[in-house]
Formats: C-alpha cells, sequence, structure tokens
C-alpha cells in the first residue's frame, strides 16, 4: 500500500483511538471499478495475472492473504516478505489503492480467535505488509478494522474492513459424526460469545453513521448465507441480528456484503432491517481449487450458480447512468464471467 500522503497522515494522526471517525478521500474521483479477492496460497498464479488485467481503482484483500497458521510468527513474516516482493503485489501498489483485513490462516491459527495467543505479534507483521506508518491509530487499537470514504458528496463509497478474528469467541462445534457438509460448527444459543468485540462494534456503529452513498461492509467469512458447518455469521446468530439492529439503529443505506473464505463463489442475500435486501458477494479463492466441487445448501443463495476454480470478485459502479448501477463478477482465470448480478443504487435505499 502506498504511504499516506502528509495531509492525510496528519489527519489520521488525528483520529481518536477506536477510530471514530472515517478517514475521508473527498478530493479523489469516485471510485468505479472495485477488484476484491482472498485465499492466496501462492504469488505465483495464472488468476493473479488475470486479476492485473482488470480495471481497478481499489483493490481489496479480504483475508487469508497468507497461509501461516503452521509456522507462527517467523513463517508469518516470511511469507508477507514473499507476497510484498511478488510481481502482483508490486503491480497492485503501484497502479492503485489496496486495502486489506486478514482471516484465520493470516491470522495465525486455523479457526482461530481470541484465544490466539500471538494475535498481537500477527497485527504488526499485518501493518508491516501494507506499511502502516508507524505513527497510524490501527498500529495503537487492538485489531484490524479499518473504514474509509472515498469520492466527492453524492458519490461516496464508505469501504468497511472489519475483523472477525481479533476478538472472536471460540465456536461451538459437534463431533465429526454429527457434522454437516461443510464442517462441524453450529449455530451457539451462548449470547455473552461475540464475533467483532466491545470495542469494534462501538466503532461500527459510528461508522454507518457517517454520510456516504454507497457501504461496502468487507466480512473475511460470509454473513448471509445460512449455517452450513463452516464458519459464518450464522455460527453466532445474536452477533448476526446484532448487525441487523445496527443497520436499523443507524439507518445505513448502501450497504453490501463482501467475504470470502469459503474456496468457492456464491451470491446470497436476506431481508434487511431498513426494507431493502442485504447482498453478500463472496468470492474465494484466488489461487486454490475447491476440493469438493459441490455447495453446501443454501437458501440464501439467490443466483443457484456457484463457483469452484480460482477466481477473483470485480464490481463496477456506474455513476453515469441515470439511476447508479452496481455490477458484481466473479472472474475466472480465462477473464470469462462466471456469475454475475447487476442492482440499482435506489434498490438499497430505505423504504
Amino acid at each position: 500500500m502506498p504511504k499516506p500522503t502528509s495531509s492525510r497522515r496528519r489527519f489520521l494522526a488525528g483520529l481518536p483511538a477506536l477510530g471514530l471517525l472515517t478517514a475521508h478521500a473527498a478530493d479523489e474521483p469516485p471510485l468505479q471499478n472495485i477488484v476484491f479477492g482472498s485465499c492466496l496460497d501462492t504469488h505465483d498464479h495464472p488468476l493473479l495475472d488475470r486479476a492485473l488485467t482488470l480495471p481497478r481503482d481499489l483493490f481489496i484483500f479480504m483475508g487469508d492473504n497468507i497461509y501461516a497458521d503452521k509456522g507462527g510468527v517467523p513463517m508469518m513474516r516470511e511469507k508477507y516478505a514473499l507476497l510484498k516482493q511478488s510481481r502482483f503485489f508490486q503491480s497492485l501498489r503501484s497502479q492503485g489503492r489496496i486495502l486489506a483485513t486478514w482471516d484465520d490462516h493470516d491470522f495465525g491459527e486455523n479457526d482461530g480467535g481470541a484465544g490466539y495467543p500471538f494475535k498481537r505479534e500477527a497485527q504488526q507483521e499485518f501493518h508491516n505488509w501494507l506499511d502502516e506508518a508507524a505513527d497510524s491509530p490501527r498500529r495503537k487499537q487492538a485489531g484490524v478494522y479499518d473504514a474509509q470514504i472515498i469520492g466527492p458528496a453524492g458519490r461516496r463509497v464508505q469501504i468497511i474492513l472489519l475483523d472477525t478474528r481479533y476478538f472472536r469467541s471460540p465456536l461451538k462445534k459437534v463431533p465429526k459424526e454429527q457434522a454437516m457438509i461443510g464442517g462441524a460448527c453450529v449455530a451457539t444459543d451462548d449470547t455473552s460469545t461475540t464475533m467483532l468485540g466491545a470495542a469494534q462494534w462501538q466503532w461500527l456503529e459510528q461508522m454507518l453513521k457517517q454520510p456516504a452513498e454507497l457501504r461496502l461492509i468487507v466480512s473475511s467469512i460470509q454473513f448471509a448465507p445460512e449455517l452450513h458447518g463452516g464458519e459464518c455469521w450464522a455460527n453466532l446468530p445474536h452477533e448476526q441480528q446484532r448487525m441487523l439492529d445496527i443497520l436499523k439503529r443507524t439507518k445505513a443505506a448502501g450497504v453490501v456484503f463482501l467475504s470470502g473464505d469459503r474456496h468457492w463463489c456464491e451470491f446470497s442475500k436476506i431481508d434487511g432491517p431498513t426494507g431493502y435486501p442485504l447482498y453478500d458477494f463472496t468470492s474465494s479463492s484466488m489461487t486454490q481449487k475447491h476440493p469438493r466441487g459441490s455447495p453446501t445448501p443454501n437458501k440464501n443463495r439467490f443466483i443457484p450458480k456457484t463457483y469452484h476454480l480460482p477466481n477473483v470478485g470485480h464490481l463496477r459502479i456506474d455513476w453515469g447512468a441515470a439511476d447508479t448501477t452496481l455490477t458484481s463478477k466473479i472472474i475466472d482465470v480465462d477473464g470469462q464471467t462466471r456469475i454475475e448480478h447487476s442492482l440499482k443504487l435506489s434498490d438499497l435505499q430505505i423504504s
């Protein structure tokens, strides 16, 4: 990530510790093309070459940006260095903006959460990878969550990057013989468990009160799909409901979720609390083939088609249309569109 400009560095330095304001690049042109992806176990793959050919104002790393959950912090440092030195990353950072969050394999522990003992060290390696300024508030807070608003009034896109690892409580799991096709994780009825932690929840509510026309909430794990045995928000249904309650309380319009993790792609949606549907566009994996090749059941999947080979997501925002149009695509290694859905920004307004 390019280092912050002096004006942006001064602005960031003035933010409170919890980041209760969103950094706003109002003087930048509106975002029109956003590329998003997750799950990179190598930095040398044809899909990464393909991603570099896509029109792009912003690239979002959605987690599992490296796989270092078996070698501790030394392996993490080594793999970040290899990614940072790769032609793929160097090209991304020279051609546009990069934003990122993490998931379990770059957090440092498979399915890991708040109990991971080296999470503070992992956070520093994450920030080092992105060249986060030494005096950045992100280095001082616990967790890697962040938010930015890009573009002028009327065409503002807020990107909210959640941290679903640093604070997350242990998941409830059942024995292997009772597991679902996607894994052994089941919904808990323990409402003391958390996905984001108190500080991040407080921060998120403040973020959603900031003015923006479109809000992209980046969650490393899926938000909208039904329970499937793997990691998802449905594992902690009270926290999923808390998200819906906050969206209703803040009257946040224009919300779309982007997610990864699954090693395959699907488009899901649920009814939103303010009268418009909440879409969740899942893009995964950039460099790996899904081993099963078949999807888990998901009644919230509104497009039947899924995709299970290396892919990247692309979101096109057509601000010039009479009614701003959003088109989300899953792109394969040959540049072909495998899943696509278009919607109007007016479809994401409070009814």
